[in-house]
C-alpha cells in the first residue's frame, strides 16, 4: 500500500518530491521510486478519491 501511494503521488509533474516519514534508511529502498501505474489502476484510484482530492 505505502508503493502505491507514493507511486499515485509522484506521478503527477507537479509533484516535485513526496515526504514519506522513512524511520530507517532500508525503508527508502523499496520506495515506489519508478514504478509505473496503469491506466486502469489511475482511473480506479482517481474515481474513489474524487470526492477528497482538490485539483
Amino acid at each position: 500500500m505505502p508503493q502505491l501511494a507514493l507511486a499515485w503521488v509522484l506521478r503527477d509533474e507537479r509533484v516535485s518530491s513526496a515526504i514519506i516519514g522513512a524511520s530507517r534508511p532500508e525503508q527508502i529502498v523499496a520506495a515506489a521510486s519508478g514504478v509505473q501505474l496503469d491506466a486502469d489502476v489511475l482511473a480506479a484510484i482517481d474515481q474513489i478519491l474524487a470526492s477528497v482530492v482538490q485539483r
